[in-house]
């Protein structure tokens, strides 16, 4: 816990330190649900099913021209989802005896991302008498997973081989990317209550450039160039494991 209060400090700090040089300086908060999916440029991982995620985060405003802001803060992405990739896992019994085979794991996964999102918010005039303002925004976000949890279900031809794996989220080691970019745009509107005090609510669509998982190496379990099972290199992979993660998110919030 005290971990993530420092990793948002930090990032708190980073965004409102860029605030002085700007003028029309708004903050607030945000909050609203995702709707996460895997995607893979190779083919190597499926993706199955969309997810409901959570996120929420504070927002700063920075505008330079009367339409036109920088908008950042800190966001934490409560994410979701579901892919299988092939990989090999042990299947005997038997400490003493290895039987390394070729299969499919169906993994859920959990994860928590810190990210500073770098928005050009461009704004409308106010539409008719109402004070209400549309807008779009453009821009990206980094940041830093702090953690992942998976489930994983092995099927190795037609038999089922999940009882190996506990029926529980287990944290990874190793094998994501702890660095987190990606691609962000969306749409809203706000209205604006008072001369200070703004609601607003935006649709969002995120994209990830980094693969999420690790390039690895010996020693550190990695799907992404070879198998492995724990650290036992097992050869290299057909097709690298590139997974990269998608959302379309809801957010509403307010500003001051």
């Amino acid at each position: 816990m005290k971990k993530n209060l420092l990793i948002v400090g930090l990032m708190l700090a980073l965004s409102l330190s860029a605030s002085a040089q700007y003028k029309g300086f708004t903050f607030g908060l945000k909050f609203g649900p995702s709707f996460n999916w895997t995607g893979s440029k190779t083919g190597a991982a499926s993706n199955q099913g969309v997810k409901t995620g959570f996120d929420v985060g504070f927002v700063a405003e920075y505008y330079f021209a009367e339409n036109y802001a920088l908008v950042t803060g800190v966001n934490v992405d409560f994410l979701r989802g579901r892919y299988n990739f092939s990989d090999m896992r042990d299947i005997s019994i038997a400490d003493s005896i290895h039987d390394y085979q070729l299969g499919i794991v169906d993994r859920r996964f959990k994860s928590t991302v810190f990210e500073v999102p770098l928005m050009l918010k461009m704004v409308t005039p106010q539409i008719g008498k109402l004070p209400l303002r549309a807008f779009a925004q453009i821009g990206g976000a980094f940041g830093y997973t702090q953690r992942v949890k998976v489930m994983d279900d092995f099927t190795f031809g037609n038999y089922d081989f999940s009882n190996i794996d506990d029926a529980t989220y287990r944290v990874t080691n190793g094998e994501y990317n702890p660095f987190h970019a990606s691609l962000r745009i969306g749409a809203g509107a706000e209205y604006a209550f008072l001369e200070s005090t703004r609601a607003f609510v935006c649709i969002y669509y995120s994209h990830d450039f980094l693969n999420c998982i690790s390039s690895g190496g010996a020693g550190i379990t990695s799907n992404y160039v070879k198998y492995y099972a724990g650290n036992k290199d097992l050869g290299e992979r057909t097709e690298k494991l590139k997974v990269l993660q998608n959302r379309i998110g809801i957010e509403m919030g307010v500003l001051f």
